[in-house]
């Protein structure tokens, strides 16, 4: 494999190293404003980009596996970012101290996003 593929591994870790830490950070600064409220969902929102994106590119970067394509690359990152956003949503609405059905599908579409990818990355060239 080409310098540039584990390059672009490298990148994408970086960046989802980055999503996690903002994930973090911005996780800690709501509790510290609510007044003493918190959420496990957004406690650990960092989690998604850490495990569904950061160890699985620098796994294929240690491995110098090929980069998936295109169409694979983009449900996949899809999938990371709205499972992300759906645990910031489901933390602020809890903290907040209420519910919406409408957050459920958050998990349904990131969830297919990343079936979708997964298997297409896996049975079909891009």
């Amino acid at each position: 494999m080409s310098t540039s593929g584990i390059d672009r591994q490298v990148r994408t870790c970086v960046v989802y190293g980055i999503a996690a830490a903002a994930c973090a950070l911005f996780g800690a600064v709501y509790e510290a404003f609510s007044h003493g409220v918190w959420s496990y969902f957004m406690v650990y929102a960092f989690a998604w980009p850490l495990v569904l994106g950061m160890l699985p590119f620098g796994v294929m970067a240690l491995r110098k596996r090929a980069m998936p394509g295109r169409l694979v690359l983009n449900l996949w990152h899809s999938g990371v970012a709205a499972l992300t956003v759906g645990c910031v949503m489901e933390g602020v609405l809890e903290i907040y101290g209420t519910t919406n059905r409408l957050t459920a599908l958050y998990w349904i579409v990131g969830a297919g996003m990343l079936a979708a990818g997964g298997l297409r990355g896996m049975h079909a060239p891009d």
